[in-house]
């Protein structure tokens, strides 16, 4: 059914409800509803205005399309504004729009929705979206809809319907307008909320579309987030003016984390999540992220792509309670600033030649150290490193057992049997240098090396939590890498923590096909926790 066809039906559905039939109660004319509940509380309206209304839109609807309709009416507006409806032009009444988007998307005729008081707990049938303007629809339906709950409970304050939400498509000459028209500059390729004229636009061509090709849709859905949590900031009065401005943008990232994790929780009525969305939002901030050397405290500072995703990690564990308290406990933000010779694209990469053997004598000093004050026992270096080329066929054997010739193939592991690391230095890790940077190598090695410290310490190595230990290891390890004199003699540089993000979708399980495997959402996540806390934050 279409816009322009459920419309039809809603006024013609209106005036039913208005008038009624010759039986029904005279106390639910429009008149008498105007005069008996003007000021009244939202809430069910009589069941002979229900049943009208009903009657008159299956004239041109689906029942299932009506009875969510007047659902959805009766959430919203009372029975004096809703009857009130029959003299407005639909077209341009918010509250319709925000009904009709709700009711096209799990109104349809293969959901019927509950009837009003209806205790029924019928799931409607969510399919993937495959167009950007539903994702944008159904996104800001529910933004507003979580929102109206949200800021009331957390902050004490009334939410407001933003008053203008839309694009722009600068190749026909539009410039959005916030007191002014803005720069191109400031524009394109860009989302922004303005307070001044409290509007949410953004770029259809240059931002939106780039982004749902490239990363799907829940990276739009997530700029919509962000730029909610300004609209909300505006409406409970966010101090400006006494906090530099990454402590906002952090802030607006980890509301757009708590908004997720209710959809995550199944609690929204029009988005569900896919296998990959949360993997989306990592590859999104990766994008969106400050350019390197970046100073936070600086004017217009984000934040960087670390702390981005890790204010949004904020909200999506610990909700909307937790940003709230940014303002008076600023978030962690990790700066690493470029050296002279750094490259701004990438920041500071070792040389190809010296990246394995630097790091790898770097995890011997720090699991040196840190082994016994975890395990209380002394650490014993790991035997040997073994690269190896799979095209000459020669490969180390694991126990005296020479594996299947698929398994060496662009791979790396720890061999318990004989103590030792091995990787294919021909694919594996020449691709992860160039196309990521040293650091991911870092990763694929430290993840080794928490292998060898589980044997040591007689843990399991074959689990799902197993992996998610030494990947909090591997977040203890690049913590101490930061400061300039510690004992390994190379430190953490610009661009590897993004380096350490890009390796974590590169290198983790397909979304949906995890099995003994983790998502790259939930290896980020532990090594987050290693990474702010100590190894005793790894489970051990």
């Amino acid at each position: 059914m279409t816009r322009r066809l459920l419309l039809a039906a809603l006024a013609l559905s209106l005036v039913a409800a208005a008038c009624g039939d010759d039986d029904a109660d005279p106390t639910f004319t429009a008149a008498g509803a105007a005069a008996t509940t003007s000021g009244g509380d939202i809430g069910p309206y009589p069941a002979a205005i229900v049943d009208e209304y009903v009657s008159g839109c299956t004239t041109e609807a689906d029942e299932g399309l009506c009875r969510c309709t007047v659902d959805e009416f009766q959430k919203r507006i009372t029975l004096a504004q809703f009857l009130d409806l029959i003299d407005t032009d639909l077209d341009s009444d918010p509250t319709v729009q925000e009904v009709i988007e709700l009711c096209l998307t799990i109104g349809g005729p293969a959901t019927t929705a509950p009837q009003a008081g209806s205790t029924s707990t019928t799931e409607p049938e969510f399919v993937p979206i495959t167009d950007l303007d539903t994702i944008i629809d159904i996104t800001v339906v529910d933004l507003e809809e979580w929102w109206a709950a949200e800021l009331p409970a957390v902050f004490g304050a009334d939410y407001e319907r933003i008053t203008e939400v839309g694009p722009y498509f600068p190749s026909r000459g539009d410039i959005p307008l916030c007191g002014g028209p803005l720069k191109r500059e400031e524009f394109e390729a860009n989302a922004f909320y303005c307070s001044i004229n409290d509007s949410v636009r953004w770029d259809a061509e240059d931002l939106m579309a780039p982004l749902f090709q490239e990363f799907g849709d829940f990276t739009v859905a997530l700029v919509l987030a962000h730029e909610w949590g300004h609209a909300v900031q505006a409406r409970f009065g966010f101090d400006e003016l006494n906090q530099p401005t990454i402590v906002s943008e952090l802030q607006a990232d980890c509301f757009a984390g708590a908004w997720t994790a209710r959809i995550a929780d199944g609690e929204s009525d029009l988005l569900r999540l896919e296998p990959g969305d949360l993997e989306e939002a990592m590859a999104g901030f990766l994008l969106i992220g400050d350019e390197l050397g970046i100073d936070p405290l600086g004017v217009n500072a984000h934040g960087g792509s670390f702390d981005r995703l890790n204010a949004f990690f904020d909200g999506f564990n610990q909700g909307t309670d937790l940003c709230a308290t940014y303002e008076d406990i600023p978030p962690d933000i990790v700066f690493l600033p470029l050296q002279p010779d750094d490259d701004p694209a990438r920041g500071g990469d070792l040389p190809y030649v010296d990246t394995a053997p630097l790091l790898s004598g770097a995890l011997e000093i720090f699991w040196t150290e840190v082994y016994p004050e975890v395990f209380g026992a002394p650490w014993t270096p790991v035997t040997m490193t073994i690269p190896y080329a799979p095209s000459t066929g020669v490969f180390p054997t694991c126990g005296e057992v020479t594996l299947d010739e698929d398994f060496y193939i662009y791979n790396a592991f720890y061999c318990a049997a004989d103590d030792y690391v091995a990787w294919d230095d021909e694919g594996l890790f020449p691709d992860l240098y160039l196309e990521i940077g040293d650091f991911a190598i870092g990763l694929v090695l430290a993840n080794e090396w928490g292998r060898a410290a589980q044997t040591r310490a007689g843990l399991a190595l074959d689990t799902p939590a197993a992996q998610l230990q030494v990947d909090c290891f591997t977040g203890v390890w690049t913590a101490a890498m930061i400061p300039a004199d510690n004992p390994m003699g190379i430190f953490l540089a610009a661009g590897d923590l993004e380096e350490g993000i890009a390796g974590f979708l590169t290198l983790s399980a397909t979304p949906g096909e995890e099995e003994m495997g983790v998502s790259a959402f939930d290896r980020f996540e532990a090594f987050k926790d290693g990474f702010f806390d100590d190894a005793t934050a790894c489970g051990t």
